[in-house]
């Protein structure tokens, strides 16, 4: 890694962020593609200011400052905000399907869906190379809502863990780990059927009931613990708690970090499977059970900073570096190789159900690695990545057999190289002065 690579990559990222920048009025944020997602997305904005803090930290900020000013009366923080079609640079068809979908959307066009709190560590961070006290008060009081929220209303089970209604909530889409749920088997054809209008479906079963969570899980249609939302939300309150420290307010400082433990401590007591030596998502609000179909989701616990050495030491050594599954030439596959066996053409053309590398759970994985102890590995997840990256350019997600870019060019996501290389690579950072 070298910091000819670096400058390749940061001049990159610079012009993939300026083709989806908005800048409307004190509102300021990027859509992840101005052409296919014309919209501000939560999690999205999380992983836009980490980048953006490599390019301008200021604008990181403000991104945030935008988010933060989107939560619901509720507290719940909005999955996405829809930009007015005049403001869109989506195609005229694109804004058509978002003025036929616009049902979805409350009356602020605010989603009903809430998403992984990956914007409060990107918060912590922007805090921590601004150091701009004012710019923090002046979202601590939604941040500290929205994760209120996530912690309390949507604690549906009574354990202490986050439950996700809809598969979008996770932001893993068609994870194989919600197939069971779905009712949708990849090794059959006409299950294609059902992979295709899920979404839909319950996105209008959970509309009929007002989106109300004590009803929904009540139903029972879709009720998960799911490792993605859990694992960043436990994340996400230690660095809320360091931030309530800052802005003086000790007793949500105490709380937040004793609600990150009882949360840490859930996901080893609920989602921990001995004998696989790895972590599952549980469902089924009648009849809780584990959905035993790994993906990279069940490594996150490296991600939460509370997780067991011991169980770490497994993730990793049992899985993340066996060629079977996730050690394949290119990393770290969202599926592993040896869960995909049998499973039908249709599913490779769904998000999140195949052959796919996401780079944003390269982000947090090399981070997990780096945290427990396994420097190396974060540092060969980092290169692979960047090497990917500058080959293929910005794309939504890579081919885990190829390399390939797959979807949507040009999205933001890959702009989480630069902090991985901060991170992993230092020695390819530029020489001040």
């Amino acid at each position: 890694m070298t910091t000819r690579d670096w400058d390749r990559l940061k001049a990159e990222t610079a012009r993939v962020y300026a083709a989806n920048e908005v800048e409307a009025g004190d509102a300021y944020f990027h859509m992840p593609n101005a052409h296919f997602y014309p919209s501000l997305f939560a999690w999205d904005s999380g992983f836009q200011a980490v980048a953006m803090c490599h390019l301008d930290p200021v604008k990181a900020a403000r991104e945030l400052a935008t988010l933060f000013a989107q939560v619901a009366p509720d507290g719940h923080m909005p999955h996405e905000v829809l930009l007015p079609p005049a403001a869109s640079r989506a195609s005229l068809a694109r804004n058509f399907t978002r003025w036929l979908v616009q049902w979805e959307y409350d009356s602020r066009r605010a989603s009903h869906l809430v998403d992984p709190p990956t914007y409060v560590c990107a918060a912590e961070q922007v805090y921590e190379l601004t150091g701009d006290r004012r710019w923090l008060e002046s979202v601590w009081e939604n941040l500290r809502r929205c994760l209120d929220y996530l912690a309390d209303e949507r604690d549906l089970f009574g354990d202490g863990l986050v439950t996700i209604l809809h598969p979008w909530e996770a932001g893993t889409d068609l994870s194989p780990q919600f197939f069971e749920a779905l009712g949708v088997d990849p090794r059959r054809d006409l299950s294609v059927i059902d992979a295709t209008l899920y979404a839909i479906r319950l996105y209008r079963f959970c509309n009929r009931r007002g989106w109300d969570p004590t009803l929904l899980f009540d139903e029972n249609r879709f009720a998960i613990e799911d490792l993605t939302v859990n694992c960043i939300t436990v994340r996400a309150l230690l660095c809320a708690s360091r931030l309530a420290s800052e802005v003086g307010d000790e007793l949500t400082a105490s709380n937040f970090r004793s609600r990150a433990r009882s949360m840490a401590d859930a996901i080893d007591r609920i989602c921990w499977d001995e004998g696989a030596g790895c972590y599952f998502p549980r469902w089924n609000a009648a009849q809780p059970r584990l959905s035993r179909v790994k993906t990279a989701a069940s490594l996150l616990p490296l991600f939460t900073g509370l997780c067991d050495a011991g169980r770490a030491t497994r993730l990793v050594k049992e899985h993340l570096l066996d060629p079977d599954e996730f050690a394949g030439e290119y990393v770290v596959p969202f599926n592993p190789e040896d869960e995909l066996a049998g499973f039908r053409p249709w599913v490779e053309k769904k998000l999140w159900a195949a052959h796919c590398i996401w780079i944003n759970f390269n982000w947090m994985l090399a981070i997990g690695l780096a945290e427990n102890g396994f420097e190396e590995e974060a540092r060969r997840v980092t290169e692979s990545t960047a090497e990917l990256v500058g080959r293929e350019g910005f794309w939504e997600y890579y081919d885990s057999r190829t390399g390939e870019g797959r979807r949507m060019r040009d999205f933001t996501w890959p702009g989480l190289v630069l902090d991985m290389i901060a991170r992993h690579c230092p020695e390819a950072l530029p020489t001040e002065g």
